[in-house]
């Protein structure tokens, strides 16, 4: 197959060196399709959800059942987008960058198992099929391709993006994925 070099080559975000199925935590940003404000509103300070952004929701929470290995940590599923943090457990010791093993190099078609990779991909497709059998997806996808994970590191990083996502329904007025923001004076 040839490749498009008109097309922009898409970049892996992911730690070249790093094994996403190794115990660790790790912070995860998983948008609409287009961005689109479909799994809920802001009221107040609080995410009000649409029917649709009930499934987000009750899938992202079910995770551990699928993969008993994880454990879903402090999350919120915003108009546009879901934040959340997910623990891996497992017998590994530590969440270090090293060296891939053969069983840890995930490509097309061969996911790894328990991965952060793979757990995103099963909870996506398990909402997009639970919202399209529902009444009430009347569109055709809702995620966007692809996330955005950071792994944490040390506490100091857990308690921040903790605070980041527990704080995110106060700041939706100011977002920049809020279709409905406004512009302050001061910006212009």
């Amino acid at each position: 197959m040839e490749s498009n070099k008109d097309l922009p080559s898409r970049r892996s975000v992911r730690l070249p060196e790093f094994d996403y199925a190794k115990v660790g935590m790790y912070f995860v940003t998983i948008c609409a399709f287009e961005r689109r404000c479909i799994f809920g509103e802001i009221c107040g300070n609080k995410t009000v959800l649409s029917p649709i952004g009930q499934i987000i929701s009750a899938c992202w929470i079910e995770i551990p059942q699928h993969f008993p290995h994880a454990k879903i940590e402090t999350y919120v599923v915003m108009p546009n987008h879901l934040h959340g943090i997910v623990t891996i457990h497992s017998k590994r010791v530590d969440a270090n960058p090293q060296a891939k093993t053969a069983t840890a190099i995930e490509s097309i078609g061969k996911p790894t198992p328990g991965s952060i990779p793979t757990i995103i991909r099963s909870f996506k497709a398990a909402a997009s099929k639970r919202a399209r059998e529902s009444e009430y997806a009347k569109v055709e996808s809702i995620w966007q391709r692809g996330y955005y994970e950071h792994v944490l590191r040390n506490t100091k990083e857990y308690v921040e993006i903790t605070n980041y996502i527990l704080q995110n329904s106060a700041r939706w007025a100011d977002d920049e994925d809020n279709p409905n923001r406004k512009l302050r004076v001061d910006n212009l």
